[in-house]
């Protein structure tokens, strides 16, 4: 599904990386996203003086299946943990 949003420019904003930027972030917001939305066009609408942005949102099944697994990475982390100090282990940080 497509989805758009609409950047204002500002002295910030000037180049088209800045303005890439600005419309992956606010797209990840707004999907909630760990990742960023793959942007798929960016126009300038000089009548309006804004930038539209065009983003591919994913489907709601995907974003649940996403959920669960960033879920599951977490609970399976735990219990690691758990074990480690079961057992008496710490930690080795790199």
């Amino acid at each position: 599904m497509l989805k758009a949003l609409v950047i204002v420019p500002n002295d910030r904003t000037k180049e088209f990386g800045c303005l890439l930027a600005v419309a992956r972030a606010e797209a990840r917001k707004r999907e909630r996203s760990q990742q960023n939305p793959p942007i798929r066009a960016l126009k300038f609408f000089p009548e309006l003086n804004v930038y539209v942005a065009v983003y591919e949102a994913q489907d709601d099944q995907k974003r649940e299946m996403n959920k669960s697994m960033v879920a599951g990475k977490a609970s399976q982390t735990s219990k690691k943990e758990e074990v480690n100090n079961k057992y008496g282990r710490e930690q080795i940080k790199s």
